[in-house]
């Protein structure tokens, strides 16, 4: 399945390798959710808690889970527009519902460039999509149905879900990249590893290959994984670049 966004960074290249990796657990747990790429992927857990910061991505998933139908229905009467795209950036947020907001934002990040939910995406170079939303809501929903969707700040989730059996998939901002539109700088990466090195559990780290990375986590498994990048506006300068796949387990692959 998948998700109903792309985001900045997102997992699609990477997830058949995440999910092969994943060891046996109750308890599953997303502190940076993102899109989703991973858990759209994988069967579901017993347990499963999705979480992100962003209050807005967090509404969509919720309305998507509560109002998938009455999301689907606003969306029905949207074209893809300069325009509209303007017209959602600059509105007031508190005037809309939540079911508003959902749709203002899937509109958003659906239709910028490399999903990053500022720019208006098409142009001389690149067409519209006839397709830019959810084939099928239902489907999305019922993948939701008995996941807990949190919005709060990673760590807290981290601690609040450890158990032996809980696998913490972590997602966070890449280090020293631009374009997240976030401020998860280099401290924060350390607090993240002090977390994650103190869990009774099991985790999964990805993150892009820096030197300050690899020092941090010198006394966990490291894996080294190639994969296409493919941001880029122009085609021919698409490259390819070095992720880091982490680990405090002997994974199955």
């Amino acid at each position: 399945m998948k998700p109903p966004i792309n985001r900045m960074g997102g997992k699609s290249r990477l997830r058949k390798v995440i999910i092969d990796k994943i060891p046996e657990h109750t308890c599953y747990v997303e502190p940076f959710f993102g899109a989703g790429w991973v858990y759209f992927g994988k069967k579901k857990s017993k347990v499963e808690v999705i979480n992100d910061i962003d209050k807005e991505l967090v509404n969509l998933f919720r309305m998507l889970k509560e109002h998938p139908g009455e999301v689907e229905r606003l969306l029905q009467y949207e074209f893809i527009s300069r325009d509209k795209f303007k017209s959602y950036k600059e509105c007031n947020t508190e005037e809309l519902t939540e079911i508003q907001r959902a749709v203002r934002y899937l509109y958003i990040i659906n239709n910028s460039f490399a999903s990053k939910g500022v720019s208006f995406g098409y142009g001389a170079l690149r067409a519209p999509c006839q397709k830019i939303f959810v084939d099928d809501f239902q489907e999305i929903r019922e993948r939701l149905k008995n996941t807990f969707v949190e919005n709060k700040d990673a760590l807290d989730v981290i601690k609040r879900y450890d158990r032996e059996t809980t696998f913490f998939f972590c997602d966070p901002p890449y280090l020293d990249v631009t374009g997240y539109g976030n401020t998860f700088n280099e401290g924060n990466h350390i607090k993240l590893r002090d977390a994650l090195s103190n869990i009774k559990g099991k985790f999964l780290l990805s993150i892009n290959d820096h030197q300050t990375i690899r020092e941090l986590y010198k006394e966990f498994k490291i894996i080294e994984m190639s994969v296409p990048y493919s941001v880029s506006r122009e085609r021919k300068a698409r490259k390819g670049y070095a992720e880091l796949l982490i680990t405090n387990y002997e994974d199955k692959g």
